[in-house]
């Protein structure tokens, strides 16, 4: 009798170990499938005042574009430290206006070991003399003889992170009286996610994209172009970019008056979440290659 019940307590010890790790096995899974997404990618949009600066973070590795006025880099610097970057693959200066690369020259780029840096190929007629792009050429030249590369942008090129593929779509051709049309235009595709960047683009450049690109510029988030100026962001550009987000990077009352309201008019009527840094701060949008979301 004492060996019978032994057996059977040990045989019920055995059951409620069954029972429990089935219990445990259901709970793990309902939490993972009430879980948010992981996201493997991130596009941040900096809040660098009246500005542009935008990076991206992509299964380890990263890409800044732009990084605001002088006077900006420790901010730059302090966020991109914040979020783990030891080293920046890709810095791309859409083009050579203060606002967007500043901060670039004057401590950003001297802060981090770099990959490489990309920059428009622009007319001699204006190519700049000041010395903000002075400062600029300056520490590209320190950041190559550290190892850097420094690259003209080449329409085409796709330029991978990870999974995540960023593919230059413009300047399709040079403006020769005009700095804007001249900035580096960015595509990013991660998954079924993707994002378009198009630095200070106008009309002219934002025509230029749409008769060569069409439905092909339809994204899911769009970096607004030139702060929400009235010169950029037209009804038959925003058409085909369809964005689900419209992101600004815009000074608070700025003496621009940016973003400008027939600019949010346009972006409201396609339908976009808008977001803006004057407002918001900064603004983190997450991937996990499904969908995008804005970090809480």
């Amino acid at each position: 009798m004492p060996k019978r019940n032994s057996l059977r307590k040990s045989r019920n010890a055995i059951i409620c170990i069954i029972i429990a790790a089935v219990l445990l096995g259901v709970a793990w899974f309902a939490s993972q499938s009430n879980a948010q997404p992981q996201p493997h990618m991130a596009v941040h949009f900096i809040d660098v005042g009246q500005g542009d600066a935008v990076l991206i973070t992509a299964h380890g590795q990263f890409m800044l574009i732009d990084g605001g006025l002088s006077g900006q880099e420790d901010t730059v610097i302090n966020y991109l430290r914040h979020q783990g970057v030891q080293r920046i693959d890709y810095v791309v200066a859409t083009h050579p206006h203060a606002d967007h690369i500043g901060a670039l020259a004057n401590g950003v780029i001297d802060a981090f070991p770099i990959g490489t840096i990309l920059a428009p190929q622009l007319p001699v007629e204006i190519t700049p003399t000041s010395r903000v792009y002075e400062n600029f050429l300056a520490a590209v030249r320190r950041a190559v003889q550290a190892g850097a590369v420094a690259e003209y942008a080449q329409v085409g090129r796709v330029i991978t992170l990870g999974n995540t593929e960023i593919t230059i779509l413009g300047p399709l051709r040079q403006d020769s009286r005009n700095l804007n049309n001249n900035s580096i235009v960015l595509r990013l595709d991660y998954g079924n996610t993707s994002a378009l960047f198009t630095g200070d683009a106008e009309r002219a450049a934002e025509r230029d994209l749409a008769n060569e690109y069409g439905r092909g510029l339809q994204v899911c988030v769009l970096h607004v172009g030139h702060h929400g100026s009235h010169t950029s962001s037209h009804d038959f550009f925003l058409r085909y970019v369809s964005p689900v987000y419209a992101i600004i990077n815009v000074g608070l009352n700025n003496r621009h008056n940016h973003p400008r309201p027939e600019v949010m008019t346009r972006l409201r009527n396609t339908g976009a979440t808008i977001f803006r840094t004057d407002i918001d701060g900064h603004v983190v949008m997450l991937s996990d290659g499904v969908h995008f979301w804005r970090a809480s």
